[in-house]
């Protein structure tokens, strides 16, 4: 247990306890006593590696039952701000980055956005037949000639996502003499009039490739993040076509839909 928790382990139950009482009581108990916890990690008090006060103590300070308190961590470890392991006390997790989809943003702007410092390391740019669902994408002719870039992506020096892009052979051509390593490939774009205007994005996940997984220094088969994406410029046109492999612990994706409309859909995956 840290000293941080030995020292205010009652200052953080008394805490929770002051957030719960203080919120609306007509939303279920499970749903406050959930936000007073986050409230809670959100200020400081809890810590990553941190543990949660123990069910008992939050029943006997929010008169819940064991069953409400169990809830409402419960709600915390879907989000992945905390986690139990058998036989051990339920603990604080680094919050994942949030990407929001209200936005098309580059990597490199995601990053400064969370106080991040983005690097590259180029793998590969060539030119050569670009594959048949790049093509598609691209409404390129099946064979027809374009660049594809190959790149790991870093955040703070740590690898985060590895990006297979491929591009119509008059846009890739723009990108040979730009610095991808600590440069944006859609700021590199823009110098040559070229402007990012809106994306189509696919979310699903897949197990590391024996190559994607030297790359994030990851075991083969580990989970990742996949992100199919097509991006347009203010013409309509698509300019690049991306398949990203995202490490799993290192992003959460984020979107925000509502009752009147909403970008997203679900849908079965192929062959389902």
């Amino acid at each position: 247990m840290s000293s941080h928790v030995k020292s205010q382990g009652g200052d953080v139950l008394r805490a929770v306890t002051r957030r719960f009482a203080a919120l609306d009581d007509a939303q279920a108990a499970h749903i406050r006593l959930a936000a007073a916890l986050r409230e809670t990690i959100d200020a400081g008090d809890l810590r990553p590696g941190d543990p949660l006060p123990g069910d008992a103590a939050l029943s006997d300070a929010t008169g819940l039952a064991r069953g409400t308190v169990r809830q409402a961590v419960g709600t915390l470890r879907g989000e992945g701000r905390v986690q139990t392991r058998q036989g051990a006390r339920t603990t604080v997790l680094t919050r994942p980055r949030l990407q929001p989809f209200s936005e098309l943003l580059s990597f490199s702007a995601w990053a400064r956005t969370i106080d991040a410092v983005p690097s590259a390391r180029v793998v590969e740019l060539a030119r050569g037949a670009a594959g048949h669902t790049a093509a598609d994408a691209l409404h390129l002719a099946r064979g027809a000639s374009a660049w594809s870039l190959l790149r790991v992506r870093l955040l703070d020096g740590e690898p985060t996502l590895v990006e297979r892009a491929t591009y119509p052979e008059t846009i890739g051509a723009l990108l040979v003499d730009a610095e991808l390593e600590h440069g944006s490939v859609y700021e590199a774009l823009a110098e040559h009039g070229v402007i990012v205007a809106s994306g189509h994005h696919r979310i699903s996940a897949v197990g590391a490739d024996r190559q994607t997984a030297l790359l994030l220094n990851v075991k083969a088969g580990t989970p990742l993040l996949r992100q199919e994406r097509t991006v347009y410029a203010s013409d309509g046109t698509p300019i690049e076509h991306s398949d990203d492999l995202w490490r799993g612990d290192a992003i959460v994706l984020d979107a925000a839909n509502s009752a009147q409309g909403s970008l997203l859909s679900r849908r079965a995956p192929d062959g389902a």
